[in-house]
């Protein structure tokens, strides 16, 4: 069964994001990373309404497919592309998607987590500023111009 926008009985495709950055504008950029969509464009907003130019991945789909480009081939241009990265540790692998993004000498990583999982997260990263769930506007919009001054330390 279908409505007239044809949502009900039809799976949604998954999309990530692969391509190229627009020509710098003067802007930073912001690449949020998210599978929850609604998280995902709250994020994106209010970093848009913040003065980013931001793009948006939902990471890797939870049954394995559509691959993340960054964990495959290792070479992500949205990730490279980006001044900040704000990711979370719903994704699958994230473990391992953590550890690509927070190399040293990487784009810097806000990431958000429930406070229990921080301490698991927090130890062998770094470059990675760690925000606990619940993500208030103001909480994102500090955490990541902390990671762009570079004192990622948690929130």
């Amino acid at each position: 069964m279908t409505d007239s926008s044809g949502m009900f009985g039809r799976r949604k495709k998954h999309i990530i994001e692969t391509g190229e950055w627009s020509a710098r504008d003067g802007r930073k950029r912001a690449l949020v990373e998210n599978p929850d969509r609604g998280q995902l464009w709250a994020y994106a907003e209010t970093l848009r309404d913040a003065g980013y130019n931001v793009a948006t991945c939902t990471g890797e789909h939870p049954d394995g497919h559509d691959r993340c480009p960054l964990l495959e081939v290792g070479h992500c241009e949205l990730v490279e592309g980006a001044d900040v990265v704000v990711s979370t540790c719903s994704i699958p692998r994230g473990d391992k998607l953590l550890a690509v993004l927070s190399a040293k000498g990487s784009t810097p990583v806000v990431f958000e987590a429930p406070e229990p999982d921080l301490e698991r997260y927090g130890g062998a990263t770094e470059n990675v500023m760690f925000v606990p769930t619940p993500v208030t506007e103001q909480m994102l919009l500090d955490a990541v111009a902390r990671a762009q001054s570079g004192t990622a330390e948690s929130s």
